[in-house]
């Protein structure tokens, strides 16, 4: 059972024969009964303090928790915000590759059309000069066959040989000029 300070104040003694003097066994009980009353105050204050304080620590506690929980969602949000962008720079290379063996098989495939219609060209230049070789020996020919049927007074070595270094210059200058003629004809397929 609890004692109050009311109790101290209200208590009375028996009074005996050669007891404690009255007065002063009062004033002792005043004196503890304040004293008590101090204290009891002073614990209903530490007692509110410390209800503040837990919940103070409660409230934090709850704090800590929810900073906790933030971190570690934080925390799972990083990760995976990095695992997307490991995924996303995975794709971004591969299709990056695809494209360029894709580039790189139309340059090789574009090349290689290019080449063959070089070879074809070169082919029809071959086969053309040939052709103007065959046509300007055919004209020569038919020109010494004119000549000779021509009855023609015989010219003197010198000059047949004169007439023969123009007829031949005039044919290799005609021969440059029409081969420059289609070299630049191909060249402008080229272009």
């Amino acid at each position: 059972m609890k004692i109050t300070p009311l109790d101290i104040r209200k208590t009375e003694f028996k009074t005996t024969f050669k007891g404690y003097d009255k007065n002063e066994v009062n004033v002792f009980l005043e004196m503890v009964a304040k004293e008590m009353e101090e204290l009891i105050k002073e614990n209903t204050v530490y007692m509110e303090q410390l209800r503040d304080l837990d919940s103070k620590i409660e409230d934090y506690r709850r704090m800590e928790r929810t900073l906790q929980n933030t971190l570690t969602s934080a925390q799972k949000t990083t990760d995976e915000l990095r695992r997307n962008a490991e995924k996303e720079s995975e794709l971004i290379l591969r299709n990056g590759r695809i494209q360029a063996d894709h580039i790189l098989e139309e340059a090789r495939a574009q090349s290689n059309k290019y080449k063959t219609q070089i070879a074809s060209l070169k082919s029809q230049r071959d086969s053309f000069i040939a052709q103007f070789r065959g046509l300007v020996e055919a004209q020569l020919q038919v020109l010494n066959r004119s000549w000779e049927e021509l009855e023609i007074e015989e010219l003197p070595v010198e000059q047949e040989k004169e007439i023969q270094k123009v007829i031949e210059k005039k044919d290799i200058k005609e021969i440059k000029r029409d081969k420059r003629e289609s070299l630049k004809g191909l060249g402008d397929l080229f272009r």
